[in-house]
């Protein structure tokens, strides 16, 4: 398996995740299990059936989060050399729209849009990667190209 890139930061948002899914959301899914079974017949008990459900998928994410924690590659690479590395964050400039927005660079399993945390492998994150403040970059999106302006390094 190829190993993934992830931030300190990411790997500590795992291992809170993690610990929350073992723990507090395991005894929940436990407890709806021996309440939905407490209601008799299993074969027609939707309560059972989506208990279960859930603890399926529980175990999944569990055994997903153990399994990026094990074969991931921790890096530092915050920019520190004037250039936005991963960790990063930097207000970037839209030339289309003239709107700035504040992102952070992440690795792929970090990424959420709601919050401007983009992965480096995005369109965005790879037009910006290792650019400094004040570059013009041209990002190449499947929707079409587009300008951006790195403003400030953070």
């Amino acid at each position: 398996m190829d190993k993934t890139i992830l931030t300190h930061n990411g790997v500590k948002k795992l291992e809170e995740e993690l610990e929350f899914r073992t723990g507090i959301k395991r005894r929940e899914i436990t407890a709806s299990i021996k309440e939905a079974k407490a209601h008799g017949d299993l074969s027609e008990n939707a309560e059972y059936d989506a208990a279960k459900d859930d603890e399926a998928t529980n175990n999944d994410r569990i055994l997903k989060i153990q399994d990026l924690l094990n074969n991931c590659t921790v890096v530092e690479d915050e920019a520190n050399d004037g250039k936005l590395g991963l960790g990063g964050q930097a207000d970037i400039k839209f030339l289309d729209t003239d709107d700035v927005e504040k992102v952070c660079l992440v690795s792929t399993v970090e990424t959420n849009p709601e919050t401007m945390a983009i992965s480096i492998e995005s369109p965005l994150g790879i037009a910006i990667y290792r650019k400094t403040v004040g570059t013009k970059c041209v990002v190449v999106s499947p929707e079409g190209n587009y300008e951006v302006v790195i403003e400030k390094i953070y």
